[in-house]
């Protein structure tokens, strides 16, 4: 009888624990997730424990937890930690990109690093459509400023949008724009002929960036980024741009290695966004 009641006792005891311990061990892993609301892009091990007053072993499971989940991603480095796809239903049925706001602090350190021009750039309508850009003094280097649209088949930064569509939407677009509208003050002789087209669109999907100088002698030369989703569509490119005396091919494939780096944490956490179906209008 005593028997009997010592170990009901003790199953008691051990029930009464229990959730306590997963209580716990939950509110470790919310607190883990909630320092990833801010706006850093992401965190590693040691900065969290000492941000958090929690030991590296917790916060090391609850960041495996989260990452099983898919709550949080490992970054590009594997070291650190960055929100994952799953943050991506908590808007409902349709996520929303705030492409500016999320791209804007790499657009910074783009700037911070080479001093020159950044412009982020998406598609809109049949065009090219500069929405954000951060710019050093002096003059400009782009010729068409922030909301000006550009047909996607008029230069090197256009036809880098136009390159990571599917092959028919291409088509489709050649067909609608021919004939094929010039637009610029130089020669740009991949965008007078569908074909012309077609052969540039080639050549940018052989390279992750596309580094371009603009053919007018005194003008300048460029950078340019794809942003894709996962399945290789665009969602926007980011050009780094400067006069060529101090921006010229030499130092572009110099920094080349630090901007992708840079831009590195941006690409991925994109990857877990759909880019938009078809082309919406201006």
């Amino acid at each position: 009888m005593d028997g009997g009641a010592s170990l009901s006792t003790e199953a008691d005891a051990r029930s009464a624990t229990r959730p306590t311990y997963r209580n716990q061990a939950a509110q470790r892993v919310l607190t883990v997730l909630s320092a990833f609301a801010v706006a850093e892009d992401s965190h590693g091990v040691t900065a969290l424990a000492r941000d958090l007053g929690m030991s590296k072993n917790m916060v090391h499971r609850a960041l495996s937890t989260l990452v099983k989940e898919g709550w949080l991603a490992r970054d590009s480095t594997g070291d650190r930690y960055q929100l994952g796809y799953a943050v991506l239903g908590l808007g409902g049925d349709e996520p929303v990109l705030e492409l500016g706001s999320l791209a804007r602090p790499y657009l910074e350190r783009l700037h911070a690093y080479t001093g020159e021009s950044v412009y982020l750039s998406v598609i809109m309508g049949d065009n090219r459509v500069t929405i954000d850009e951060i710019l050093p003094p002096g003059p400009r280097v782009l010729r068409s400023s922030r909301g000006t649209p550009v047909p996607l088949h008029c230069t090197k930064m256009s036809r880098t949008l136009l390159a990571h569509m599917a092959d028919g939407d291409i088509d489709e677009y050649l067909a609608r724009a021919a004939p094929l509208p010039r637009i610029l003050p130089f020669r740009d002789a991949e965008s007078e002929t569908a074909q012309g087209v077609w052969d540039d669109v080639k050549r940018i999907r052989a390279n992750s960036a596309v580094v371009w100088r603009n053919p007018v002698l005194t003008s300048a030369a460029y950078a340019i980024f794809p942003l894709l989703d996962h399945s290789s569509r665009p969602h926007a490119i980011v050009t780094v741009g400067g006069p060529r005396e101090r921006f010229d091919l030499d130092r572009i494939n110099t920094t080349l290695p630090r901007m992708t780096e840079i831009l590195a944490p941006l690409s991925q956490h994109l990857r877990f966004f759909p880019a938009m179906a078809g082309l919406e209008e201006i």
